[in-house]
């Protein structure tokens, strides 16, 4: 059976945190954690206790904010190469690099292990009042994806990423769109081929009491 390696950078998440780790608990996969707890403030850590979450502390300081817009997305790119490692040190299969504002709909890592791509992501809205998602095409949002499975350029945020890309050295990087877009790209120039499946469309809290879900183009 395959298994799973779940985990993310987290920071003064226990707003969202207990939600967004139900929404995993409930995946029917086999599944090992790691979160990597950073510069934390709040009950974040407490909620890991109380879920039983397997974390690591990895604190770079507090010159960025944990707010949004405030990110060092090199900061992210370091911890989350720290959990690339982590996961090179397990024998799971595929490493599912979930953002801690996403609540992921029941059946679904499942089903992005079924789909069998080498990164394939779901379909989450990025900005309540711009029409852009967590995938993009030649370099450009698309404002209204169909519903079913189709490749992408760059992706982030909920995906699913097999082994083998991992173990061929794709990292992630500083970049002004995102620590996923140096990972996107490396993987691409690899031959690997990136997917989003708009099936799958979780909750991406954008903030307290500002919950997003993704919608699809008329059929």
């Amino acid at each position: 059976m395959n298994h799973v390696f779940v985990g993310s950078p987290v920071r003064n998440r226990a707003w969202i945190m207990d939600r967004h780790l139900q929404s995993i608990k409930q995946q029917a996969v086999q599944k090992q954690y790691t979160y990597i707890l950073n510069d934390s403030e709040d009950q974040t850590e407490d909620i890991l206790h109380e879920h039983q979450i397997p974390y690591m502390t990895h604190n770079l300081g507090r010159t960025y904010g944990h707010m949004r817009g405030q990110y060092s997305y090199h900061h992210l790119a370091l911890l989350r190469n720290v959990l690339l490692d982590e996961f090179l040190k397990s024998d799971c299969d595929y490493l599912f690099s979930v953002d801690t504002d996403i609540i992921i709909p029941e059946h679904s890592l499942q089903q992005l292990m079924d789909n069998d791509k080498d990164v394939c992501s779901m379909l989450i809205r990025n900005h309540p009042k711009v029409q852009a998602h967590n995938a993009m095409i030649g370099e450009k949002h698309i404002s209204k994806f169909r519903e079913g499975l189709f490749p992408v350029d760059l992706t982030g945020a909920v995906y699913l990423i097999k082994r083998e890309v991992i173990e061929a050295g794709v990292r992630y990087g500083s970049h002004p769109t995102g620590e996923d877009a140096p990972f996107c790209e490396q993987a691409r120039r690899l031959g690997f081929e990136l997917y989003v499946d708009t099936r799958l469309r979780p909750v991406h809290v954008y903030a307290e009491g500002v919950e997003l879900i993704a919608t699809l183009a008329a059929s």
